[in-house]
């Protein structure tokens, strides 16, 4: 490169892209020997910062970091989607994992996932799930957990944290949210995350189940957060950037914020990029259609 390069976050300052994009910031600008300028490019959900990228010029100057998972969620959520992952953008490389998981309330009469289980099945809907708002990954985890036998009540909030003060607040008994969000209660013993919705054990809770142990065949995309370009970005271009984004996450300081953060690093090539995004499509597909969620 001979000139900045720009990476837009396509979410507001503080939040979890946020603070991982400018975790790798540093790395990256060294590695490739020119300032790596982040960008809060927020609204619309992620869309207004990744459609400027989108129709930027194909050049390697201007980027994405972004939540590859909600993108391949919009276009089924969306009444107007503008954009498409697998056709607007160059993958470039997945960068880390934001483990979702089931958190209840301390006070709460339940200590495993399957005690919550039996408990909404007892009472099918009188237990409330808080999630960040309609239509959200976390909705549709609740969505997936009914489809499993596990009913009970969607309440949509504007964001997970208050969802998180509701929860702490007994408005709601259960919040689908992620173990990032949830640390510092954890920490002070204020809520229990019963378990977690990836396919495997998270490695930094290896005492907390997955969700499938209980409720067998269920899949939940992982929220993946990594790099995109516009469409046609040259191949050279993608490969020296993915390759300086292994090494940055490599990096023991990376690795000892990625776990302070209770995060998981998620590193792929292009190829893999592109097929985690296509396995989300899928995924998320099957459950909207189920669910007979529509587009708003």
């Amino acid at each position: 490169p001979v000139k900045p390069i720009r990476v837009v976050v396509p979410y507001p300052p503080g939040g979890g892209v946020d603070l991982t994009g400018r975790l790798l910031q540093q790395r990256l600008a060294q590695a490739l020997g020119q300032a790596i300028i982040i960008e809060n490019r927020a609204g619309a959900t992620g869309m207004i910062g990744a459609e400027y990228v989108a129709r930027s010029a194909p050049d390697g100057y201007t980027l994405a970091y972004t939540v590859g998972s909600d993108m391949a969620l919009k276009r089924f959520v969306s009444k107007d989607p503008t954009l498409d992952i697998t056709r607007d953008f160059s993958p470039i490389a997945s960068a880390l994992e934001s483990v979702s998981c089931i958190a209840v309330a301390s006070a709460l009469q339940v200590n495993t996932f399957k005690e919550l289980v039996d408990m909404a099945r007892r009472s099918p809907g009188k237990l409330n799930f808080g999630t960040a708002g309609m239509n959200s990954s976390q909705h549709l985890t609740g969505e997936l957990l009914r489809m499993h036998g596990v009913e009970m009540t969607h309440v949509p909030f504007n964001g997970l944290a208050p969802a998180l003060v509701a929860l702490m607040g007994g408005q709601v008994e259960v919040a689908i949210t992620n173990i990032v969000s949830v640390s510092s209660q954890l920490r002070e013993g204020k809520v229990k995350v019963l378990a977690v919705t990836r396919p495997k054990r998270y490695e930094d809770a290896p005492n907390v189940p997955t969700v499938g142990e209980v409720l067998p065949g269920f899949n939940m995309p992982v929220a993946f957060f990594g790099f995109l370009g516009p469409a046609g970005l040259p191949q050279p271009i993608v490969m020296r950037f993915n390759a300086e984004v292994g090494r940055a996450l490599e990096a023991p300081e990376v690795t000892a914020k990625v776990k302070e953060l209770s995060m998981s690093v998620l590193y792929s090539s292009p190829e893999q990029f592109m097929a985690l995004i296509r396995g989300a499509i899928e995924a998320y597909g099957k459950i909207t259609q189920t669910a007979g969620i529509k587009p708003r």
